[in-house]
């Protein structure tokens, strides 16, 4: 089951109600509130990259000036190997989703270092 074949699965909805993080402030009836709203909405959560449906007819664009330059090299902190297994893991996820592609070199126009920074909660 996924958001696309059964959105309103039992064990999905009572996935999702379970992982979304729900503040500390709240009461037990505000959060029981919240998620009747999680439950009742499930069908807009995705569970994972693959369930992230493309708005029909959304582009991005850049406006750039075509005679732009841009740094073509970079200075890439190395990655300890767990960051590089995470960051690929990452990368290979999206391009199985469809979310990115690969992009032929002549057509990379600007390189930029990747930072990874974890989370503060």
């Amino acid at each position: 089951f996924t958001r696309v074949t059964k959105p309103r699965n039992l064990k999905r909805v009572a996935y999702i109600v379970k992982v979304v993080q729900y503040g500390e402030a709240l009461t037990e009836e505000e959060r029981k509130q919240v998620e009747g709203l999680v439950e009742r909405y499930a069908d807009i959560f995705a569970c994972s990259l693959s369930e992230v449906l493309p708005v029909p007819g959304a582009q991005h664009r850049l406006n750039i000036p075509e005679d732009a330059t841009f740094n073509l090299r970079i200075c890439q902190r190395a990655l300890t190997p767990p960051q590089a297994q995470f960051l690929h893991g990452r990368i290979e996820e999206m391009l199985a989703a469809g979310i990115i592609e690969k992009a032929p070199a002549e057509l990379v126009k600007c390189c930029a270092t990747t930072v990874l920074a974890q989370k503060a909660h």
